[in-house]
C-alpha cells in the first residue's frame, strides 16, 4: 500500500519519499511524465542552492521507467520513447547552474543526456545477486575472506542488529582520522539517516567487538526487498589486520539474503577498496554520472585531484 512516505515509481530506496526527506529535507522535487493519468516515468532531484545533485549518502537517483518502455520493441522504438522522454524530464527541472546526477544502473540508454549538453561518466560498484540461493553466493566468496573470517572469529562476535550508533560515528571518525580527513557530513546528520532508516524498517546496524567489549569495526546497511546497500562502515585503525571488516561484511551478506535480492558494496573509485569489494564474488555493475557545469565548475573539477594528492587521500 502506498503512501506519502512510499512510492511504486522507484528503482531504489534512494528514490522513496522518507529517504529523500531525510537526506535532502525540504529541498527536492520531481519530475514525472504521465500517460493519461498513469506515471510513466520519474526523475527525483534535489535542488541545493543552483544546484541540482544527488544528496548525501545517496548512490543513485532516477530515472525510473514504467515496465513497458524498457521492453524492446522492433527497431528499438523504446529508445525512441525514452530519447522523448528523457528530454520531457529534463525540461521540468528548475533552472541551476550545475547539475551533476549520478543514474541508477538500470538506465541504460545515456545518449540522449550528451545531446543535451551533458558530459558521461562511468562509476563502478560490485553487486552479489539471486542472494536466495545463498549457498552459491558463499561458494563465490574468495578465498583470502574466508581465511580472514576464520582468524577474526576466534575473538570476535558480531553484534547483528545494535543500536549503538555513537560507536557507529566514533568508528567512522577513525577510519577518516586515519587517512587525516574529517567525515563528510556532521555526526548529527549521519545519525538522523540510521534512525530513520531503522525507524522505517530499512536500516541495520552491525558492531564486531573482541571479549573485551571493545568495538573493531562497524557496518550500517540500508535495504529494501529489491537491494542491501553497504552505506557504512568504520574500522578502529588499532585491529585493522584483524579480519573483522571481513567477517562484518560475510554477516552483512548472510542478513542481506533473508531481507533481498541483490547486496550492493556501494563502489569505490580507489584501487585497494575495490579489490577488498572485488573478493566477496559480486559482479561489477556500471551506473552513470552525468553532469553539466558552468566554467568554473569544470576547473574546480581539474584541480580536485591534485589537491586530494597533495593532501595524502586516496584517489
Amino acid at each position: 500500500m502506498e503512501d506519502n512516505r512510499t512510492t511504486t515509481y522507484a528503482n531504489s530506496i534512494f528514490e522513496q519519499p522518507w529517504w529523500l526527506d531525510t537526506v535532502a529535507e525540504n529541498k527536492w522535487s520531481e519530475s514525472v511524465v504521465k500517460d493519461g493519468e498513469r506515471v510513466i516515468a520519474r526523475l527525483p532531484y534535489v535542488l541545493d542552492g543552483k544546484k541540482i545533485l544527488n544528496p548525501p549518502y545517496t548512490q543513485t537517483l532516477g530515472i525510473w521507467f514504467s515496465k513497458e518502455l524498457l521492453e524492446f520493441e522492433r527497431g528499438n522504438s523504446q529508445l525512441h520513447r525514452q530519447k522523448d522522454i528523457i528530454a520531457e524530464l529534463l525540461s521540468q527541472l528548475p533552472k541551476a547552474r550545475n547539475i551533476d546526477i549520478e543514474l541508477d544502473h538500470s538506465v541504460r540508454y545515456i545518449l540522449p543526456f550528451r545531446w543535451h549538453g551533458f558530459r558521461i561518466e562511468p562509476r563502478f560498484s560490485y553487486r552479489i545477486m539471486n542472494l536466495k540461493d545463498y549457498e552459491t553466493v558463499k561458494s563465490r566468496i574468495g578465498k583470502t575472506v574466508n581465511k580472514n573470517v576464520k582468524a577474526a572469529q576466534r575473538n570476535i562476535t558480531v553484534e547483528e542488529d545494535s543500536k549503538d550508533y555513537e560507536c557507529m560515528l566514533e568508528l567512522q571518525c577513525m577510519t577518516y582520522a586515519r587517512q587525516n580527513r574529517k567525515p563528510p557530513y556532521p555526526d548529527e546528520f549521519t545519525l538522523k539517516v540510521m534512525k530513520n532508516s531503522v525507524e522505517n524498517g530499512a536500516g541495520r546496524l552491525m558492531i564486531a567487538k573482541d571479549e573485551s567489549g571493545i568495538a573493531h569495526g562497524a557496518v550500517f546497511l540500508l535495504y529494501d526487498h529489491n537491494t542491501c546497500y553497504y552505506l557504512l562502515g568504520g574500522q578502529n585503525p588499532d585491529y585493522k589486520s584483524d579480519g573483522s571488516q571481513n567477517l562484518l561484511l560475510v554477516k552483512a551478506i548472510e542478513f542481506a539474503s533473508t531481507v533481498s535480492d541483490s547486496f550492493d558494496f556501494e563502489g569505490s573509485m580507489i584501487e585497494g577498496v575495490e579489490n577488498f569489494f572485488r573478493q566477496f564474488g559480486g559482479e561489477q555493475i556500471v551506473y552513470y554520472r552525468v553532469y553539466r557545469q558552468s566554467a568554473i565548475g569544470d576547473a574546480l573539477d581539474a584541480l580536485k585531484p591534485h589537491v586530494k594528492k597533495t593532501l595524502g587521500y586516496k584517489i
